[in-house]
């Protein structure tokens, strides 16, 4: 048979039973629908939970002196010669040194903070890197004369301005807007416990963000912290980390293997808790989907039982089929191909009607819900291949429907019937 005759016929066979074909068709996109708005949900989460709240490079590995040392040597620790070490392990591209500032710091402002007036005291947690490690765009990230330059969290910015500057009344901040922006810093006291018997007065200045900034506090150079260290007597020569790239991330097991037989721990804290985060967000999404999945089951029943009953009284057409020639492959190319298009335009109206129902979930989650750190523009996420899913689901699901009614037309005898 010809496809266009054959799609002739598959169209008068479906304008037949409207009724039962709106039924299949709403059946098949009401399943393909929930799949896809559940899976786009867990991937979108999943991506603001990656690049926003907790992001993790898969490359990057950063190593740190154990936190209890039992070997006859004293403790390891993690100087120059160390870092040479570890650098030289195979599959190690990079080693960017990490050193406390190991003296308490505060920060105390008392002025104009962009147009309103702001009093406040804080105390600062400070670490030393090499301005490599942050990333382009830090050529003022060097130590010298004047202000020290600092680099700071977006992670940092975003809970100021969702928490801090929504509770205080302060006035919300972008980068650039912070960029250039001087504070006074000093090191040698404390607020909450003992200070140092010298004090330090310095100005910082804000140079750049990074991801790969310290969270809780601001990241200044390496030769800084350093000089820090030296002018109050702290330990100026050994390394509070040192962060190793790998050169892919399937080199990064056998890396982690090597560190820990030279005596040193991974810091992976954050890594394990992006994961924690991440199964528990696919286990949710995995439950919530096979919702879907049950719908477009029924849905593939309610196809063969609605295929069924059109092949049973249509066998006296299917038998002046037989008697003019068609084949038995005819009979059923009929059958399966108005199955399938049930499927397609189910598929795809599921596809429409979960974009749909993503964009108002969107908008009520913008109008009701308040703001909060890492709130993002959307929730969902649709790449190309869940769209082609959506679609592949409905087929899968006509398909499954239509084997029974397939048989049942194949089988029936055309002398028998008509007669």
């Amino acid at each position: 048979m010809r496809l266009a005759s054959l799609a002739r016929l598959v169209g008068l066979g479906l304008r037949r039973d409207l009724r039962g074909l709106w039924l299949s068709l709403l059946g098949v996109a009401a399943g393909v629908g929930a799949l896809l708005f559940f899976v786009a949900a867990g991937l979108g989460t999943s991506e603001t939970l990656r690049t926003r709240i907790l992001p993790v490079d898969a490359r990057l590995v950063e190593v740190v002196p154990p936190s209890v040392s039992l070997g006859l040597f004293g403790r390891v620790e993690i100087d120059d010669r160390k870092v040479e070490e570890l650098a030289s392990i195979e599959g190690v591209e990079a080693a960017y040194r990490k050193m406390q500032v190991r003296v308490p710091a505060v920060t105390r402002y008392d002025g104009n903070f962009f147009g309103q007036r702001l009093r406040m005291g804080v105390e600062i947690v400070a670490e030393g890197v090499e301005a490599e490690f942050l990333g382009d765009g830090m050529g003022e990230f060097r130590d010298g004369e004047g202000p020290i330059p600092v680099v700071l969290s977006p992670r940092l910015l975003e809970i100021y301005n969702e928490s801090f500057a929504r509770a205080r009344g302060m006035p919300r901040l972008g980068e650039k807007l912070l960029l250039g922006f001087e504070f006074p810093v000093e090191f040698g006291r404390s607020f909450v416990g003992g200070g140092h018997s010298e004090r330090l007065g310095a100005q910082g200045r804000v140079v750049g963000f990074s991801q790969r900034a310290m969270l809780e506090g601001i990241t200044v150079p390496l030769e800084t912290a350093r000089r820090l260290n030296e002018r109050f007597g702290q330990d100026a020569r050994t390394y509070s980390a040192v962060v190793l790239q790998a050169e892919d991330p399937s080199r990064v097991p056998a890396i982690v293997e090597r560190v820990r037989e030279s005596g040193l721990e991974i810091d992976d804290s954050e890594r394990k808790l992006s994961q924690r985060v991440g199964a528990a967000i696919a286990i949710a999404t995995s439950m919530l989907s096979l919702l879907g999945l049950l719908v477009c089951v029924l849905a593939s029943v309610n196809i063969a039982l609605s295929l069924g009953a059109s092949v049973r009284s249509r066998a006296g057409e299917f038998g002046i089929f037989r008697a003019v020639g068609a084949r038995t492959r005819d009979v059923a190319a009929l059958v399966l191909g108005e199955a399938l298009v049930v499927g397609l335009l189910g598929g795809l109206l599921g596809v429409v009607g979960a974009r749909l129902f993503a964009f108002a979930a969107d908008a009520a989650f913008a109008a009701w819900l308040p703001a909060f750190p890492f709130k993002p523009d959307t929730f969902f996420r649709f790449p190309l291949w869940l769209h082609l899913a959506g679609v592949g689901v409905g087929l899968g699901a006509a398909l499954l429907g239509a084997l029974a009614p397939v048989r049942q037309a194949v089988r029936q005898d055309p002398a028998r019937v008509l007669a």
